[in-house]
């Protein structure tokens, strides 16, 4: 299988609201209106998105993401599909910021080869060697999880309705629901233990744009008077695990 690393540096804007079943519904009625769906979705106009997210023994990208540190890392590998053991293709993606900018390496690998790398990560050996040295594989993946010994921590899955828009700059809206974490990391396996991580009822709203954000979505956010939320569902999720352990440090647990 041909592989293709995409590496990006863009200055991206990003941001997030909560939103109320009421509000989602009729925001979700004006964007149908503005943007055309996105083209992955499924026939209901949905899919579904499982992530692995990677930090260190003392959570450094959780801290520095919470304490909004000018330079940071984010390691994770991603699924798409409501049976990701039946995905053809693993995502791993590296998303770091440098200042206001994002510097984002994506590489998508079988899952055949996504099951060597794992196997080489959980005895904490370098993947096969055919694997390392393919220059389309992501080695910068690769170099930081090393580089700073990150580990899977934690697992999140939920249901993405997005939509894309291309005028002077690019524009991608979408609303996320049924967000639910595990501690259980086996990537393309059931969610076992798995918990819900947003209120009933409530959604995701995120809007992600290159540049500047264009005057129609300016509107939308002043019409339906939507507060940005610095929330990142990793950090969420590991919030609500420490809440809930006894274990939970109060530097990390007040951190919200």
């Amino acid at each position: 299988m041909s592989k293709t690393e995409r590496t990006k540096l863009f200055n991206r804007l990003e941001v997030k609201y909560l939103v109320d079943r009421t509000t989602r519904t009729a925001l979700n009625r004006d964007i149908q209106a503005l943007m055309r769906p996105d083209k992955y979705a499924g026939p209901d106009g949905y899919y579904r998105v499982r992530s692995l997210y990677f930090d260190t023994a003392d959570y450094m990208a959780y801290g520095q993401k919470i304490s909004g540190e000018a330079e940071r890392h984010k390691l994770r590998i991603r699924a798409y599909g409501d049976d990701p053991s039946q995905s053809p293709l693993v995502r791993l993606e590296v998303k770091s910021r440098y200042i206001s900018f994002i510097y984002k390496v994506v590489v998508d690998v079988s899952r055949q080869e996504y099951q060597e790398i794992d196997c080489a990560f959980n005895r904490r050996r370098m993947p096969p060697m055919h694997i390392w040295s393919n220059q389309d594989t992501s080695t910068e993946f690769i170099r930081l999880k090393q580089l700073y010994n990150f580990e899977p921590r934690i697992l999140l899955q939920y249901r993405r309705q997005a939509y894309e828009r291309n005028d002077l700059n690019r524009v991608r809206v979408n609303f996320d629901d049924e967000l639910i974490a595990s501690r259980n990391l086996e990537m393309l396996g059931p969610m076992r233990g798995a918990r819900n991580l947003l209120r009933y009822g409530h959604s995701i709203f995120e809007i992600k744009v290159d540049n500047v954000l264009p005057t129609w979505l300016h509107l939308l956010i002043s019409k339906y008077d939507l507060n940005n939320q610095a929330f990142s569902k990793f950090c969420y999720a590991v919030q609500s695990e420490l809440r809930r352990s006894s274990v939970a440090r109060p530097t990390l647990d007040s951190a919200y």
